[in-house]
């Protein structure tokens, strides 16, 4: 075999190696693309987070105040409109409850860990009426709407609650109506409640 014969041969050969490596290289997935992770799915809020974002601007609350910005407003508009009722701020349920007996803190114990934004009281300290600043559950909510649990709860314990819409805060008049019409169920639910439990209806059998 002469020279040039070899070199034709090792050049053939050659050829067909890289031939066979490009082949190889072609038939392999990419892995860079492969270890690029498939975007995320979206997942809906839920109904009440929804409700929240209803604010344009959330109310302010620096540290250390009790009430937001909004709760404020209203508190000096609930001043104004009962200058004379005493009003407490950011009550708990739980303490509501005590004030009706071991009885009633058994019954409510679900609703124990929630809170009124607002208690309004005679100048000797009998509950008229509770106040809450909250928006409404939305349309599809598909758990117990808290608004609803919380009334419920509160006229078991002889207490009306008025419910007002942060972006619809009450003047002082609509409050003094508010108010009036809620004295009148207060007392309604309190005789209702001492009928069952047959006891004599006062002027301070409330709390």
């Amino acid at each position: 075999m002469d020279t040039l014969t070899l070199v034709g041969l090792l050049a053939l050969a050659v050829a067909l190696v890289i031939g066979a490596l490009r082949h190889f290289a072609a038939s392999q997935p990419d892995r860079r693309e492969a270890a690029v992770p498939a975007p995320r799915e979206s997942r809906p809020q839920s109904g009440y987070t929804e409700a929240k974002t209803r604010f344009v601007e959330p109310p302010s609350r620096s540290p250390f105040q009790l009430l937001n910005s909004t709760e404020q407003v209203l508190y000096h508009r609930l001043r104004e409109a009962m200058p004379n009722m005493i009003i407490f701020a950011q009550v708990g349920m739980a303490q509501l409850a005590q004030l009706r007996g071991r009885k009633a803190v058994d019954e409510l114990r679900a609703v124990l860990g929630r809170g009124v934004d607002f208690i309004v009281c005679r100048d000797d300290f009998a509950i008229l009426a509770a106040i809450e600043l909250t928006w409404p559950a939305p349309e599809g909510y598909d758990r117990p709407d808290p608004e609803t649990a919380k009334r419920e709860a509160l006229e078991k314990l002889g207490i009306p609650l008025i419910v007002f819409r942060p972006n619809q805060l009450p003047d002082p008049e609509t409050i003094s109506r508010e108010i009036a019409e809620a004295i009148v169920r207060r007392n309604h639910l309190e005789s209702e409640r001492l009928r069952r439990q047959g006891g004599p209806l006062s002027r301070s059998s409330c709390f």
